[in-house]
């Protein structure tokens, strides 16, 4: 691999001017380790800069994203709003804030929590009050799980070029409008390399539906991959 490597750089300083940094350990704000057949990413760094930004640094750790007893959709209409328009906009945008550093992470490294944020960013033009302890819970979950990583490699029976699919769809499980969510995950040498938690464009009308629906998705993700 080092040999690789060299190829490559010296075929690169031929038509750029190349500056080598070593080998990588930081990118995009996600940590990379690097051993013999193994690559690690986390995140670790940047849970814990959120942590201290929002004051949650020593939030008590939880082991789940959500409540499952907890239900989000069909939130009544709180009343007397009237009058406070400056203050809800800033409770918007601080809850946005919180779903954009949230979302990040989903992109980066943490699948763990792609239903959770995908759930909590649909409520962000009015959250109210569940959603905000909501949303504060993946920051405790987070604390719970700070450490984790995605592995690639390890064994020499993993180390191929093979991609297993995993998708499902939770039929009509939103309350509000009825439509499912899909969701799959596809994972090559031991590692997830890409996932998705969201909800259906249309309402399916069985289980059947909802995951041809699912299936369709990652098959076009894969396809593109």
């Amino acid at each position: 691999m080092d040999e690789q490597n060299d190829v490559t750089e010296h075929d690169l300083q031929g038509h750029f001017d190349v500056k080598s940094l070593g080998q990588l350990n930081l990118l995009l704000g996600m940590k990379i380790s690097q051993s013999d057949h193994l690559v690690t990413l986390s995140q670790t760094h940047y849970i814990d800069a959120l942590l201290e930004k929002f004051g949650l640094a020593n939030a008590n750790p939880v082991s789940t994203p959500m409540d499952a007893n907890v239900k989000l959709d069909c939130i009544v209409e709180e009343q007397g709003d009237e009058g406070q328009g400056e203050k809800d906009e800033k409770i918007i945008h601080g809850y946005v804030t919180l779903i954009g550093s949230l979302m990040y992470l989903v992109l980066g490294t943490r699948l763990d929590i792609a239903f959770a944020v995908n759930k909590l960013a649909q409520f962000t033009q009015n959250p109210r009050p569940i959603h905000w302890t909501t949303v504060k819970r993946i920051f405790h979950y987070l604390k719970y799980t700070r450490t984790h990583k995605l592995t690639f490699g390890g064994d020499n029976d993993i180390l191929n070029t093979d991609f297993n699919i995993f998708c499902d769809a939770d039929w009509a499980s939103d309350a509000s409008d009825r439509k499912s969510i899909s969701g799959y995950v596809v994972t090559m040498a031991g590692g997830t390399v890409s996932w998705s938690s969201k909800k259906q464009t249309s309402v399916a009308l069985s289980t059947a539906e909802a995951e041809y629906i699912a299936a369709m998705h990652v098959a076009k993700q894969v396809l593109w991959q």
